[in-house]
Order: C-alpha cells, then structure tokens, then sequence
C-alpha cells in the first residue's frame, strides 16, 4: 500500500537536491539562450540522436531529474531550427520577449484555470482589459466587444466560424451555406469549414489580383450568383497580412459587401493584426471595424512564446450565443457579473495565456511595441533596396506587414530552370547557418520569401544575407549553364 508520509520523507532530501541543482541549469539555458545569435540556426539531430531518443522508455520507477534535463538539452533543444534566432527569416516567427518568458514561468507555476472567472478573478480581469485594448485598435466599441484567448489561429478562426454559423444560420440551413474566402487565405480557413462539416463545394474560393489581394467584383458576382441558385452565403473571410505575401485584402470594401448581403465577416489577422497597434502603419488596415471577428496571434509578432492567439469580436453576445452551455457540475463556479471563458469558446479548461502578453505591454509599455512594427516595416524595405541594388533579381511581391518575395530571373532560363534555381539558392545559404529561407509559389514562380518581424534583426543581418543569397545565385546560375 502507497504511505504518503513515508514517501515524502524518503525522497525529500534528494528531492530538494535535484530541484535546487535542476533550477541553476535552467537559469544557466537562460543565460545561454540570449547569446542566440551565435548559435547555428537550424542543427538536425543525425541517426544516432534518434536512435538514443527511441531507446529511452517510459521507466516504472523515476530517474534523476538531471539525467532527464541532459537528454531534452542534447536530443531535443540543441537539435531543432531556432525560430527566433535573428536571421531565421522563413515562416512567420518573431524574437520571444523575456517578459513572456516571465509570464509564462509565473502561469505555469500557479496554474490557474481560465474557464472560470471565478477560479481566478485578477487573470480574469486581465483577460477581458486585454481583449478590449486589443478590440479597440480594431476599431470595435469597447462597450461590446470582447474575445478570448486560444491556443492559436487554427483554434481562432475555427471558433469565428461556429460563430458566424450560430449568428447567420439556422440548423436546417447548414448543407445549403456557403463560405468565401481568397486564394491566398491560410489554409487553416479551408481545414476549419471542413472539420465542421462543411463540404468542399460550400467553400468557395476565390481568385486574388495581380497584387495578391482578393478580388471584389468577383466576390460579389459569386454570392449574387449563390443567392440566385437557392445557397445561402453566411461567411466571408478576409485576411490581414497574407502568410505568402504580407498583403492585406481589401477589408472595407468586403465589409461593405458583407453588410449588403447580410454574411459574417471574420478577419485572419493572424500575424498581420500587431499592425494595429502602431498609429503609423494602422491605416493600412483601413476597414477593419466593419468586421465582425478577428484573429491575432500575438505569439507570431508581439512577441510571445507559444501559443497565445485571441479571438476578437464585435459583439460579445455572439460568441455566448454560440458556446455557452449550463451543466449542473459548473454551476457553484460560474460568474454572474462576468462572462466566464469556457462560454466563450470551445475549452473547458484551458491556461491563462493572457497573462504573459500582459507582464510584456506592462513592462514594455505600448509605445516601444509600436516602434517594433515599424521596424519590421522598415527592414522589409531594406531587403527591397539591397536587392534593387543589384542585377537579375525580381520582386514578385512588394513589402507588406514586414513580407516580401522575390526571385533570382537572369535570362535565358525556362520557368522550371527559374524554380529549381530559386531553390536550390535557399537550400544552399540553409546549408550555411548564417540564415534560413524559404521559398513559396506564386502565379507558379517559385519565390524566395522573406519574413522581417524579428525585432533582433539589424541592418548588417540583412545586407550580409542579401549578399550571401546573390554570391550563392551567382554560382549556382554558372552551374546551370555550364551544364546546358
């Protein structure tokens, strides 16, 4: 039989022992980690690495905390790609604020439950202020608008759409609804009509323009088109910075369309949405407060360690009306005075992510988040300059919301040399460790991408790799043709 007393007094001294040591480590992987930039991007674990994590067994009895902490640093963290390492310029990854870290730390530690106000009032309270700050950048009236925070944009924009069907449909109505999004949406909009049942010809999408931008007439033409053959459009989705290109729809115009035609208009702010917070680069995203919902992961360019997505709404009503339940187990913890998160949203328990975004606007405060934004405007207009400077580069995409594709074109190549070429020019400044790019399509052109949100990224970063990445092209386009 198990004694608790009996336990606890023969394992408390090696216990304390291996904490105390196990908590100097995790200070010293601190203090490490902050000389980032003088670590190799992106280290694969070889066949061996793998092999020693395969061996390793769930044990029946337990094992020395600091065995266990040497084997995560040695196969796991020293063996991954460094997201936020200055120069990692692919996907959509920023600099983690040691705020966050902070938050994070304190949160894990005291644990509290989100899904009630009750649990924990002080967080609560920090949620709701959070998400009307956030709401108001949005232009939604701090009256009524309201959100919560989620594990990211696939969860987010999931739950705006359960939203916009509890709002705009009825039960039966669900086989005949329709959805609209671009071309260039993130691809977790399509997963998310699907997992809730929606069948691929209800979701329509639609072409973008020479700027990557969804296309209104056409936009209109479809729901006219739609409503014409008895379907019932409910849903149009709209993005503010593109995961390809940085491009931000036009959202004023698809609001006003949206407001004709009586569908929900859900906002993918997902990284884009941080440029709200900047008074300079707001009027990019004119058109916003016609929305009726918006994504913001704020662990994509606020800094923010993973994960910490909001959903914001116009009206806090709609997101009650679509998720909350009464079960009789809840009742002697739910809040009358304030919405409680798990009627908000589709957890039940769930962390307080609110709260490491709160330590970093609290300690930062909002005036040096707002020159971060602007940086990472500013640094994509650095990469345009440099590569203007010099010759057989092509921008595909100007710079938007710190984005910008291009590509190496010298002449005589076809459209399948162009992107092998293209490439093999990201494969090889990978293989350096300088930096790490990636490439996308467009229009069939396989660009280079480059994604300058990381507030650590100088100005030397990015005239090294620009140069680095016409060396590398320059070679590989000898290569090509000295082997016609």
């Amino acid at each position: 039989m198990f004694d608790r007393l009996k336990f606890d007094k023969k394992n408390e001294e090696e216990r304390q022992r291996q904490l105390e040591s196990l908590q100097n480590r995790l200070y010293d992987a601190i203090a490490a980690h902050s000389k980032i930039r003088e670590t190799p991007i992106f280290t694969l674990p070889n066949e061996e690495d793998i092999m020693e994590i395969e061996k390793i067994q769930i044990p029946e009895e337990g094992r020395n905390a600091i065995e266990v902490e040497e084997e995560l640093m040695k196969y796991v963290f020293s063996k991954q790609a460094l997201l936020q390492h200055p120069r990692f310029f692919s996907f959509v990854c920023s600099a983690v604020s040691p705020y966050s870290i902070a938050g994070s730390i304190l949160t894990d530690l005291y644990n509290p439950n989100a899904g009630s106000y009750s649990l924990c009032p002080g967080a609560g309270i920090i949620e709701e202020k959070l998400c009307k700050w956030m709401g108001s950048c949005a232009g939604y009236p701090e009256d009524t608008c309201s959100g919560i925070f989620l594990s990211g944009g696939s969860i987010s924009t999931m739950s705006a759409i359960i939203t916009a069907r509890t709002n705009k449909l009825g039960e039966y109505d669900y086989p005949k609804a329709m959805a609209y999004l671009s071309d260039q949406a993130h691809s977790s909009v399509r997963k998310a009509l699907r997992m809730l049942g929606f069948r691929t010809d209800q979701i329509a999408i639609l072409p973008s323009d020479s700027e990557f931008k969804m296309d209104v007439e056409k936009l209109e033409e479809a729901i006219f088109k739609d409503r014409c053959d008895g379907k019932i459009p409910f849903l149009v989705v709209g993005t503010l910075g593109t995961t390809n290109t940085g491009t931000i729809d036009p959202l004023s115009k698809i609001g006003d369309i949206a407001k004709k035609y009586n569908l929900w208009f859900h906002v993918d702010g997902a990284y884009g949405a941080s440029s709200l917070i900047s008074p300079i680069y707001r009027n990019v995203s004119a058109g916003i407060e016609k929305s009726d919902s918006l994504t913001w992961d704020t662990h994509k360019w606020l800094m923010q360690t993973y994960s910490c997505s909001t959903l914001l709404v116009k009206d806090k009503q709609t997101l009650v009306d679509a998720f909350v339940e009464h079960p009789e187990y809840l009742e002697d913890v739910s809040s009358t005075d304030h919405i409680d998160g798990w009627d908000k949203g589709p957890e039940m328990s769930r962390p307080h992510r609110a709260i490491k975004l709160w330590f970093t606007v609290q300690a930062t405060g909002t005036h040096l988040l707002e020159e971060m934004i602007e940086y990472s405007f500013y640094n994509a207009k650095i990469v345009l300059h440099e590569l203007e400077k010099r010759d057989n580069w092509q921008i595909i995409s100007k710079p938007s919301c710190g984005t910008i594709n291009f590509r190496y074109a010298p002449s005589g190549l076809s459209l399948e040399q162009l992107n092998e070429l293209n490439l093999n020019i990201t494969k090889e400044i990978n293989k350096t460790g300088f930096a790490y790019i990636v490439t996308t399509t467009l229009n069939e052109m396989k660009t280079i991408r480059m994604c300058m949100i990381n507030a650590n990224s100088t100005t030397e970063d990015i005239i090294e790799t620009v140069e680095l990445l016409d060396k590398i092209a320059k070679e590989l386009y000898i290569e090509v043709l000295n082997n016609k």
